[in-house]
């Protein structure tokens, strides 16, 4: 594809690009053209000149001086050759300059054109229907395409008429591409985990977590969006030392009361060793809840120091906290066991301990109810 530069010089007329039809490494044939509005012919949108160009000794192309036909005596004349593929690619071209005037008249100021090759021309002339059996043939190059065009769509210096196009469609077509691609990003999330169950690189969660912040959302039972990855909530003493950051800063989207959310990895245990017929906690569960209840004691005594008097950015009245750690599942694999966790779970007042499995979980089950599939099938493979 080529770039075609335009630049207004009256009202009713615009120079356009040298067309080159012949070069060699002193001298070149061009074609200088001129769109214009015709009052005598709006079909004669386009004039121009021949020259023959010199390249100086700066290597730029000028133009040769010229001779008037006036000089010409009895017996002389002019003869200018244009050979077969010279021919071609100038009427290609002024055919575009032609299409050019007829939809944007005299660009007005500078600008810029890109000449579409002759295969997406007929691309672009095909029906919705010759299209569309086009892409389900070749399913490859349908999504080669798609990507490429998401990639202009979200590109452009100015998306009115995309969006006025896309207006235009039917709504029922814009909600189920919506939908497939929330439900795309929800497989990817869980085909994340289970690619990666054990993986115990914290950051690697904190960065997947934030990516696929919708997981994390599903955290708490009322909605919630994330303030800020690894957040600073106060803590710090007279040398600047001792500052407490929480892995999630989470808020309530209806009435921005705050949540804390702390992160450790699946591989994290949730038990400890046995202990007269039940189990202790493991010292990694027991310390990220400390290290929770701590960092919201800090955040409710540094609220107003830490928004700066921003009461717009969220409420620290009774922040809820929440612990994800662990692999029930995995490690959960006797009553015994899960008798003991569940037991100490429930013992805490706004504070939520959940595994990766259950947190991912309920991101598989609503993926199965997206796709229109059955409540009696969630529970394939609950934890419990």
């Amino acid at each position: 594809m080529k770039e075609i530069h335009t630049k207004s010089t009256s009202r009713v007329t615009a120079q356009v690009d040298d067309i080159v039809l012949r070069e060699s490494s002193a001298s070149r044939l061009i074609f200088r053209p001129t769109i214009l509005d015709n009052i005598n012919n709006k079909e004669a949108a386009v004039k121009g000149v021949f020259l023959y160009q010199k390249k100086s000794k700066n290597s730029q192309w000028e133009d040769f001086e010229t001779i008037p036909l006036t000089s010409v005596k009895s017996g002389e004349g002019y003869k200018l050759e244009i050979k077969s593929a010279e021919l071609l690619q100038l009427i290609n071209e002024l055919n575009f300059l032609y299409k050019l005037h007829q939809e944007k008249g005299i660009p007005l100021g500078q600008k810029r054109f890109i000449q579409a090759t002759p295969h997406l021309e007929q691309l672009s002339a095909l029906s919705s229907n010759h299209v569309r059996d086009l892409l389900n043939a070749n399913t490859a190059i349908g999504t080669s395409l798609f990507s490429k065009l998401l990639n202009w769509a979200v590109n452009l210096e100015d998306p009115s008429p995309l969006i006025g196009r896309l207006v235009d469609l039917n709504p029922t077509s814009l909600g189920k591409l919506n939908a497939a691609v929330g439900l795309q990003s929800l497989k990817q999330a869980l085909s994340k985990w289970k690619q990666n169950k054990d993986n115990d690189d914290e950051e690697f969660w904190q960065q997947s977590l934030t990516k696929h912040s919708f997981v994390l959302e599903q955290t708490f039972s009322w909605p919630t969006s994330i303030v800020k990855g690894k957040a600073y909530i106060g803590g710090k003493n007279v040398f600047n030392k001792s500052g407490k950051i929480v892995d999630f800063l989470m808020k309530n989207r209806l009435t921005k009361s705050a949540a804390l959310i702390e992160i450790k990895t699946p591989t994290a245990l949730l038990l400890g060793s046995k202990y007269r017929g039940t189990y202790n906690v493991s010292n990694e569960l027991s310390g990220s809840i400390m290290q929770t209840l701590s960092y919201k004691h800090s955040l409710q005594e540094d609220y107003k120091t830490i928004t700066r008097c921003q009461n717009d950015l969220f409420d620290s009245l009774n922040p809820q906290c929440a612990v994800i750690i662990g692999n029930a599942i995995k490690e959960l694999d006797n009553s015994e066991k899960i008798k003991a966790f569940e037991l100490y779970r429930h013992q805490f007042s706004g504070l939520i301990i959940i595994t990766y499995d259950e947190l991912f979980d309920k991101t598989k089950h609503l993926i199965k109810l997206l796709e229109g599939e059955q409540e009696s099938e969630f529970l394939d493979e609950a934890p419990f």
